[in-house]
């Protein structure tokens, strides 16, 4: 990866599981959680090689087929887009896991290793046991716990909607962060079609084009890194772009994802295409228009508010919206989108 002088993010050394300063899991920005899981069970039992690494997942392996990525030695890692930007530069393949870790054991002396990684997998159903005995203390978020494993992985920079609390199992793991605000700077490829279903940015960290992409310079003056080791976690706030690193033969991430709103709101995603659909090719006037109406009811609330309506006949006007009404909304919307 070319090398900057990045500013660290922000490090704290006193948390563990279930020990939390107050508001550090509202924070608006990452937040490197120094030895934070240091004493996992999965952590002390990778520690001492990758063979052990593999085994430990091995003991905790439901058997089910997972989805296990391949990409040859040339694309040096970079999980990308083939030259077309039709398909991709690696392959997918359902296969036992066993298998996986074994062809990463195989490759681990190799100097320019084909791409080697299984993507976010559920514990609860891939690996039974494995959150209960590596219990972040998080139980009262209800996140949704994922494993990535992988060789000397480089995943493009892209962002995730829930919080995330990563922790670093195994293998040295480089994040290099950028707030939401970047987005347009970090040049995002195409919508719903991504080597992991989110929008990915198009610029090689590794030899940026700066020609091609003049504005990542302003990325990079409001980027931070942070670099794990194992037992080391970082909180990543939701909607933050993080481009990730493996730095070593199997690199161990076990990620909790979860939401500070509740489920029946609904993916703002799914907002965002149908704005697409209906607004982007209106009249710079009539966008404008929209623009303060988005503003009034969705960018700018008021808990309570409105005050100039009655509680009983607020309907949809209530902030926030409780179950009830989130249901009639999406009945509403869902008639809507019939027509």
């Amino acid at each position: 990866m070319a090398t900057w002088d990045l500013p660290p993010a922000t490090e704290r050394s006193d948390c563990r599981p279930g020990v939390f300063p107050e508001n550090l899991l509202q924070s608006n920005e990452p937040v490197v959680l120094r030895g934070f899981c240091r004493d996992f069970p999965a952590v002390q039992a990778c520690a001492s090689s990758s063979r052990d690494a593999a085994a430990y997942l091995n003991a905790f392996y439901s058997g089910l087929p997972v989805n296990a990525s391949y990409g040859p030695p040339e694309i040096e890692g970079r999980v990308f887009y083939n030259e077309a930007v039709n398909g991709f530069n690696f392959r997918n393949e359902r296969i036992d896991l066993r298998c996986l870790l074994q062809q990463m054991l195989d490759c681990s002396d190799i100097e320019d290793p084909p791409t080697l990684y299984m993507a976010s997998t559920d514990v609860t159903r891939w690996f039974p046991g494995f959150a209960k005995e590596n219990s972040a203390g998080l139980e009262n978020l209800a996140p949704i716990g994922f494993l990535w494993v992988g060789n000397r992985t480089r995943v493009a920079a892209h962002y995730d909607y829930p919080h995330n609390l990563a922790c670093n199992i195994a293998g040295r793991r480089r994040f290099t962060l950028f707030p939401p605000q970047q987005i347009a700077n970090l040049y995002p490829g195409p919508l719903g079609f991504a080597p992991g279903g989110q929008e990915i940015s198009m610029v090689d960290f590794r030899q940026p084009d700066f020609e091609q992409f003049p504005n990542f310079r302003q990325a990079l003056e409001n980027a931070q890194v942070a670099e794990l080791n194992p037992g080391d976690a970082l909180f990543l706030p939701g909607m933050w772009w993080h481009h990730v690193e493996g730095l070593d033969a199997i690199n161990i991430l076990y990620s909790h994802w979860w939401n500070d709103s509740p489920d029946y709101l609904g993916a703002p995603n799914t907002a965002l295409l149908h704005a697409m659909l209906s607004l982007r090719g209106l009249s710079p006037e009539l966008r404008a228009a929209w623009k303060s109406v988005f503003n009034h009811y969705v960018f700018d609330p008021v808990e309570g508010r409105p005050t100039h309506i009655p509680a009983s006949a607020r309907g949809l006007y209530q902030e926030p919206l409780d179950a009830d009404a989130a249901q009639m909304l999406r009945a509403d919307l869902l008639r809507r989108l019939k027509n």
